[in-house]
């Protein structure tokens, strides 16, 4: 069994110290994308387990400790070759549009990885991972969680037109996540799901930007159907003259209070 770490340059260097170097495999640049040079991820392998996965694991803790965005993006456990897991995850980098053409796939970066739990089924996982045994990465509220790869992957990764809207709205998933936090909410296993169900009944209504974000975050604390309230209702049938978050802003928390209890009834 081989470790092979996964490590994003453009937000900083793999530095260890007081352990042997990792030594670099390649970078992760797919062959339709050949652009990507310089500026895709890196895959490195482990030769000294026992020394260097602490040493990643620490590493890891510290830049997230920080709030800097992650370097090292996750460790795997592969009996392959090195570089036949380089060529397949460069590979899934390209992700086919359920209609017509190909995205950039984060995949690997543990804010995108930690959702494909609850977005795509465990076959398709299994086909994204490929040859990996198991695949580590840091979680920001679970701490460390090890996914367990396919005995018999899948060769073809696709996604539902649902699925990739999903995708599309992790980033702003992560945002209001990131709010939650802020305001010292425990952040459970099912909200990002919650929040991206409101997310998609605010892309129904028109929002987007900042007032999508309040959106969700309402649809997620206060009540699953808050938008049925009548108060509610009308700002978001006028939303040229009602901006939704900057008409909202302005209501207290008793506002707030009146339109939760009130919206029991529409549950």
């Amino acid at each position: 069994m081989i470790h092979c770490v996964i490590v994003e340059p453009l937000n900083g260097k793999l530095e260890l110290s007081n352990v042997p170097p990792v030594y670099e495999v390649g970078e992760l640049v797919p062959e339709a994308r050949p652009e990507l040079a310089g500026a895709a991820p890196v895959l490195y392998c482990a030769e000294h387990p026992n020394e260097q996965l602490p040493a990643l694991r620490e590493r890891a803790e510290q830049r997230h400790a920080s709030g800097a965005p992650p370097v090292i993006c996750a460790i795997l456990e592969c009996d392959k070759a090195g570089h036949r897991l380089q060529r397949h995850l460069a590979e899934r980098l390209v992700l086919p549009k359920p209609t017509e053409g190909t995205a950039i796939f984060r995949f690997y970066d543990p804010r995108v990885f930690a959702h494909l739990q609850w977005i795509l089924k465990p076959e398709q996982l299994g086909a994204l991972m490929g040859p990996a045994a198991r695949w580590t990465y840091l979680d920001r509220d679970a701490g460390w969680v090890t996914m367990q790869g396919a005995q018999s992957p899948n060769d073809e990764f696709l996604l539902t037109n649902k699925q990739y809207k999903q995708l599309t709205r992790v980033e702003i998933i992560e945002r209001a996540l990131d709010a939650l936090r802020g305001n010292g909410v425990a952040i459970t296993a099912d909200m990002p799901s919650l929040l991206d169900a409101q997310l998609m009944k605010g892309e129904t209504y028109g929002l987007s930007g900042s007032d999508l974000l309040a959106f969700g975050l309402h649809g997620t604390v206060v009540s699953p159907c808050f938008d049925r309230h009548p108060r509610v209702r009308t700002v978001l049938q006028a939303p040229e003259t009602h901006p939704y978050a900057e008409t909202v802003a302005h209501w207290t928390q008793r506002d707030w209070d009146a339109i939760a209890r009130e919206s029991i009834q529409y549950q």
